[in-house]
């Protein structure tokens, strides 16, 4: 979804089916108006480019997704209730999503990154198993450190340069699965929330019964996007106490050991495929989960003692 115009209604109409509804209150020439926006969207998650050159003051009743936002140029003053934000450029900080705002911005460049709150609750249990909250709560805020905001930024030029911008990484849904949940567990750590407050799980006794139906749930879902909450359901006990069995009994993680099964699988595809149908590693690569072709090269030859491309040729 993108759009590039002079006509500031069709530009608000745009942010309405981009964002959410909202009223506007414009100031300056509408004659000198610019306004760009580039959304890559993936769904659950789309990154932006994003510029509106009048002045203008915002209203939103409620976002209902986590939005954050990198001030590239310009002027923002972000007000929620008792909280006020006026970020400088570079500044990375997060628009809550609940409850209403009022944004008040003139010139404005920024990046922006939407996120479902489900995914973030989901990844939430991952992490803090069944203290997590049901639904995460965030405030308006900047990040809490200057390196979490260095992390975010990272993060998002690697997401759009090696999902968003490869087609092939693009349409994998185990590719999209990994990317969504490495978003969400970068804003539970750079944004304050009501998730990072509670108190950690205690992994119980796990037996050896439980990681041998976690290791079959993998080997006969490897090719879905599962996470570790489904695996541990699969091993019927808690995510925490199930990463701990795994270190206990096979010295890795289930993560980990997902990863493994699917660098078997894209291996068994490039041994089978036929190069001259035009199949490439990239897409086989991207079809097991792995966005990164230098990254799954290398793992790759670690593993099996060739390069990807070798096993495709012969």
């Amino acid at each position: 979804m993108s759009l590039s115009t002079a006509d500031p209604e069709e530009a608000h109409d745009h942010i309405r089916a981009a964002y959410a509804d909202h009223t506007v209150r414009l100031s300056g020439s509408p004659e000198r108006f610019r306004f760009r926006h580039e959304l890559a969207d993936a769904g659950a998650f789309g990154v932006a480019r994003y510029h509106h050159s009048m002045a203008c003051s915002v209203r939103v009743d409620s976002l209902g997704f986590l939005l954050v936002g990198q001030m590239v140029g310009g002027r923002l003053r972000v007000r929620s209730g008792h909280d006020e934000l006026r970020p400088a450029p570079g500044e990375v900080i997060l628009f809550a999503p609940s409850g209403r705002m009022t944004v008040e911005w003139e010139d404005f460049r920024a990046g922006l990154v939407r996120l479902d709150q489900s995914v973030v609750d989901r990844v939430a249990a991952e992490i803090f198993g069944p203290a997590a909250p049901a639904t995460v709560r965030f405030t308006q805020a900047a990040a809490v450190s200057a390196e979490h905001a260095r992390h975010w930024r990272g993060l998002v030029r690697y997401l759009h340069r090696e999902v968003l911008g490869n087609p092939s990484a693009a349409d994998s849904p185990l590719v999209r699965a990994q990317a969504l949940r490495l978003l969400a567990a970068a804003a539970l750590e750079t944004f304050p929330n009501s998730a990072t407050s509670v108190a950690p799980e205690t992994a119980g006794e796990v037996g050896a019964n439980a990681v041998r139906r976690a290791l079959a749930y993998i080997d006969e879902q490897a090719g879905e996007p599962i996470g570790l909450v489904d695996i541990a359901g699969a091993a019927r006990v808690s995510p925490r106490a199930l990463q701990v069995a795994f270190r206990r009994h096979l010295g890795t993680t289930p993560v980990q050991y997902l990863t493994e099964v699917r660098l078997g699988r894209a291996h068994c595809d490039l041994v089978a495929a036929d190069p001259t149908t035009g199949v490439t590693v990239a897409r086989i690569a991207a079809r097991w989960g792995f966005a990164h072709h230098g990254r799954f090269a290398a793992r790759y030859r670690a593993r099996f003692g060739v390069p990807p491309g070798r096993s495709l040729a012969e």
